[in-house]
């Protein structure tokens, strides 16, 4: 076993018994609030085959969170510290309001958000919200358990120390905590979470310009990091300096522009200090953001009734799909790109494929670049039996993404199709060979390459 294989066991070794302990010596419980149901059996293997946590009574799932608060508080009777995953929408509800209210109640839990979006703005407004960490799906076992291991405990001696030094603060003994930032500083020089804890000190003992130098030395470690801006921001509220509370507000805003709340708390700031028109923009701006994330929530609800309707009522799929697509008007996005692909094939199960081909170009003008889009539009026309038309638009998604054929049997042998029938046989037979490596004994890639391979 070479040094890093070795050295990736030790740290993988040590991440399980973060889990471990936590579960069977401090009393630890796993709560899912989950849909994914794939998902919740993966964690209980996880949990079971790769740390031996097998007892029923350390796992409980959800589907629905609305159930949430009043199975939490069960749990809180037993166990004093849980660990919460939690999808970031369910159904087409956000649930970020939900890790807001949790964690400001029950401030001893720790929150793991599940979520396939890693887009940046939604995951600073996640952190800002409470989430303690995440997970984009689908995930690996061993990444499970590093994720679990460093949310509920930091994995290194600095981040011990960190963890140490707020403890000290919560108990008020603020020259220890002190003495355990100076001692991480000189360890490590500019460390973002020692000046933010040093600021936290210097505010709570009313040594304002000692707390302003360290968190701006925290923000300045760490662009990205928002608590010390956000503790700036409290800070300036507190002892009423309007001026250099909207600043750092809007620095926040400009970093994590999802925060709704915010935007109102800018509006409100700017009104107190007697400027109407900043008020009313960030008013407005509160507002926009709020309609949009009920539309990205409606698309999410149709999505998944579409889903439902399936084949069986392909033309009550597309009502749903519509409606939604409608709703969201101009602000359509990238985001929006399956409800396209869901619309099309809608429409394909109804025959009507030069309808699903207008649907697919609709959103080929917000994502020109994405092969998805054109490989659903050379299918659509391989339905239609144009396979001129078809070929070349599967050519232009291979030039967009060259590997697409590697990934999906089903995907090769729809290329080896389109390419036999537009009288292409030697790039026909390459792609049905490519099935066959993917699947082998796949019968209709069998058969097309007989046919490829005919002479004509």
């Amino acid at each position: 076993m070479s040094t890093v294989d070795t050295t990736n066991r030790a740290k993988l070794n040590s991440y399980q018994d973060t889990v471990i302990t936590y579960i069977t010596k401090e009393s630890g419980h796993i709560l899912v609030v989950s849909d994914d149901q794939a998902f919740c059996t993966q964690l209980r293997l996880t949990l079971a085959k790769e740390m031996g946590l097998t007892a029923q009574s350390i796992f409980t799932s959800l589907a629905d969170p609305r159930m949430m608060l009043r199975e939490l508080r069960d749990i809180l009777a037993r166990h004093p510290a849980p660990l919460i995953f939690i999808e970031r929408s369910i159904g087409g509800r956000d649930l970020s309001f939900l890790v807001s209210q949790i964690k400001q109640a029950f401030t001893a839990l720790k929150i793991i958000v599940l979520t396939s979006d890693v887009q940046r703005d939604r995951l600073m407004l996640l952190h800002e919200v409470g989430a303690d960490n995440f997970i984009a799906k689908p995930v690996s076992a061993n990444t499970l358990i590093e994720k679990m291991a460093f949310t509920l405990k930091p994995q290194s001696k600095l981040g011990q120390i960190i963890d140490m030094a707020k403890k000290l603060f919560a108990m008020k003994k603020y020259d220890m905590a002190l003495t355990a930032c100076q001692k991480v500083l000189s360890l490590k020089p500019g460390s973002a979470a020692a000046f933010l804890v040093m600021g936290d000190v210097f505010r709570a003992t009313q040594q304002y310009d000692k707390a302003r130098l360290s968190y701006e030395s925290a923000a300045k470690s760490a662009d990205l990091y928002l608590a010390p801006l956000q503790r700036l921001a409290e800070m300036y509220e507190e002892i009423g300096d309007v001026p250099q509370q909207v600043r750092y507000l809007e620095k926040l805003d400009s970093l994590s522009p999802l925060n709704v709340n915010r935007k109102v708390s800018l509006g409100e700031a700017h009104f107190a200090n007697g400027d109407m028109e900043k008020a009313e923009a960030f008013f407005e701006k509160a507002v926009v953001q709020m309609n949009r994330e009920a539309a990205d929530g409606l698309s999410a609800l149709s999505s998944r009734i579409a889903g439902i309707y399936g084949e069986r009522a392909p033309e009550m799929a597309e009502k749903f799909l519509r409606s939604s697509l409608e709703a969201k008007g101009k602000r359509l996005g990238r985001s929006d790109l399956s409800l396209f692909n869901q619309l099309g094939i809608s429409l394909r199960r109804q025959g009507r494929w030069q309808d699903a081909i207008t649907e697919y170009k609709r959103a080929i003008k917000i994502a020109p670049d994405d092969p998805t889009l054109y490989y659903n539009v050379g299918m659509a026309f391989a339905e239609g039996a144009d396979f001129l038309q078809a070929k070349a638009n599967l050519v232009k998604a291979m030039d967009l993404e060259p590997e697409m054929v590697k990934t999906n049997a089903s995907i090769a042998c729809n290329f080896g199709a389109v390419f036999l029938q537009s009288g292409d046989r030697d790039r026909a037979t390459q792609f049905f060979q490519q099935a066959l490596a993917l699947k082998p004994g796949m019968k209709i890639a069998q058969q097309g390459l007989q046919r490829a391979q005919v002479k004509a």
